[in-house]
């Protein structure tokens, strides 16, 4: 699907939904840094296991969703993607204890998510579409809970490093919009009054000039939160569908 020959700009790929990859296009929008969206959907048999991920293979063994084509360099794994985005972009510091508390927040989203992930996809406890509701509530009530208070006391300044972003910021954000939109879902739109200074965070990130162009895309207003072939919510109408895989050159 994609060409990895001598692409001209960065390629980015992942599912065709927001998901991990997510924080990533928000960077590069947050850069005005051009790239290649390249985005797997209903039909990523074909066009990512038979296509694409061999020919990635070939130059990072460790290939998975999501990853980076940078000329010669193929970065894959969510969080190595965000540090890889960050050195490269100039969002992050270069200072010690900045990248350690940077990297901590990476981690400690990327724990979150991996405990929703249990709850929207079918391959934990959590079976059927049914039973989500109840189990979100369970998350947001735990897991969900116990994550934001860490995070709310981890909070440096107007972003979690201090004046500016880096790129755990990013990672976070997406994890609040998407625990804001299931809190809604279920009926607990108040969740985050508990955080303060995190909603203080997520609504100075979304009122960023340089995000705007973000916000207002497809990948971000109209893509699934998670895989639409198997996920209990994509944060969508019931009437959304997942369609083909695209690939998008994203110029500023």
């Amino acid at each position: 699907m994609a060409s990895f020959a001598a692409p001209d700009l960065p390629v980015l790929g992942y599912h065709k939904i927001r998901g991990l990859a997510a924080p990533l296009r928000m960077m590069f929008y947050y850069k005005k840094a051009s790239f290649i969206n390249t985005a797997y959907g209903a039909d990523m048999k074909e066009t990512w296991f038979g296509a694409d991920k061999p020919q990635l293979l070939e130059n990072n063994s460790c290939m998975n969703l999501p990853y980076i084509v940078d000329g010669p360099i193929v970065v894959t794994q969510s969080n190595s993607c965000a540090v890889y985005l960050g050195k490269k972009l100039g969002i992050d510091s270069g200072e010690l204890g900045a990248f350690a508390h940077n990297h901590t927040v990476l981690d400690q989203t990327m724990d979150l998510r991996n405990d929703l992930m249990k709850v929207v996809y079918p391959f934990g406890a959590v079976k059927t579409p049914d039973q989500f509701p109840a189990a979100a509530k369970d998350h947001l009530d735990g897991s969900a809970a116990g994550t934001f208070g860490k995070l709310e006391g981890f909070v440096l300044g107007t972003f979690m490093g201090g004046a500016a972003p880096q790129s755990g910021d990013f990672m976070l954000f997406e994890m609040i919009d998407q625990h804001m939109a299931i809190a809604a879902a279920v009926g607990a739109p108040a969740f985050f009054d508990a955080y303060p200074k995190l909603k203080k965070f997520h609504a100075t990130m979304k009122a960023l000039p340089a995000l705007a162009p973000y916000f207002a895309s497809a990948p971000y207003a109209s893509w699934a939160q998670n895989n639409g072939l198997f996920t209990h919510f994509t944060g969508q109408p019931a009437s959304f569908d997942y369609g083909p895989s695209v690939s998008e050159t994203i110029t500023f």
